[in-house]
């Protein structure tokens, strides 16, 4: 049994038998006050799917090491950059289990964009970062809703083209609760009607997968 947890915004965790993934340490979960970080628990290794801070924050990163000394970050190089400004090590590479896809960040409304890395934690759970072009899916994906670089409907051709069995939201802070309850409402009818199960988590609820 799996064990998927939304911390807030895009910030999960994984927990398998191998044991618990963080996935984006960002300022949301970190500052927001939406989720008691002592319930995080013991993680083993954290993986950062590109350096904005809503994905990562190094505070965030270093409260997690000094927590789990043994605790692994791993990340592209372009977050290895950032956080060996604040003396965290990360690795490049893939950690046993885990499945990464470097693809293309969307196209912010100033033009910019990053590197970013897609997931895949012990053949279950994919995250995508703030990215539509991922190629494959887990049988859950972490799916962005409202994001600043795309659009819902968007987001929905995503899920279809990848066909996960289920579906998680992230990124969608922005949101009040009645908003994302609203939104978690469209996805469930559009997703569904594809045969894609829509979990609507919100922040620090659980499922078992």
């Amino acid at each position: 049994m799996t064990t998927i947890r939304r911390l807030a915004d895009s910030c999960v965790t994984v927990t398998t038998d191998q044991g618990t993934t963080l996935i984006d340490p960002g300022f949301f979960t970190f500052d927001s006050g939406e989720v008691d970080l002592d319930t995080i628990g013991d993680v083993q290794r954290v993986l950062i799917t590109h350096e904005h801070g809503d994905h990562v924050k190094p505070e965030f990163v270093a409260w997690l090491l000094d927590r789990s000394p043994d605790l692994t970050v791993h990340a592209n190089d372009a977050v290895a950059g950032l956080l060996s400004g604040h003396d965290i090590e990360v690795v490049v590479d893939d950690p046993e289990g885990v499945r990464s896809e470097d693809c293309a960040h969307g196209i912010l409304p100033n033009g910019s964009t990053v590197p970013n890395r897609a997931f895949t934690v012990d053949g279950v759970l994919t995250h995508p970062g703030d990215s539509h072009e991922p190629t494959s899916s887990g049988p859950v994906l972490a799916l962005p809703l409202i994001v600043p670089w795309a659009s819902m409907r968007g987001s929905m051709e995503f899920a279809m083209r990848v066909r996960p069995q289920q579906v998680v939201p992230i990124h969608d802070f922005y949101l009040s609760e009645l908003g994302r309850n609203f939104l978690y409402g469209m996805a469930d009818g559009v997703l569904g009607g594809a045969d894609i199960e829509f979990i609507g988590l919100n922040w620090g609820d659980s499922a078992n997968v």
